[in-house]
């Protein structure tokens, strides 16, 4: 028997049709100020900090951390689209200070989500 998606492809359509959700992607890379080590050990983490801790707590960022290697960072966005997006990322202090440059700002159209809670 098939798994995955092909598996429930109607229980998949009925999500998608349901959900019909949109992201944004937002990629970093570490900018000229980085440091070596991990994000909370670079210069103006409280205020980055506190920046995201805004965005979470509007509901707009829903996902982000740095890749394993340190060499930048991913963020997912809901409720906002890529120019908002781009406006929204450039007032955070890491980007503001060079700890990040952003890379690549994409909305996405998410097919399968296991990690949203159903409703």
């Amino acid at each position: 028997m098939p798994t995955g998606m092909r598996a429930r492809r109607g229980s998949f359509q009925r999500v998608w049709r349901a959900r019909g959700i949109v992201r944004v992607l937002v990629r970093f890379r570490a900018g000229p100020t980085w440091t070596s080590g991990p994000p909370d050990e670079q210069p103006g983490w409280d205020d980055h900090a506190e920046f995201v801790d805004g965005l979470v707590a509007r509901g707009t960022m829903v996902l982000g951390g740095p890749f394993a290697d340190y060499s930048g960072s991913l963020i997912v966005l809901e409720h906002v689209g890529e120019d908002e997006a781009r406006e929204l990322v450039a007032r955070d202090p890491f980007v503001v200070n060079g700890v990040f440059v952003l890379e690549d700002v994409r909305a996405w159209n998410v097919y399968v989500d296991e990690l949203t809670a159903s409703s």
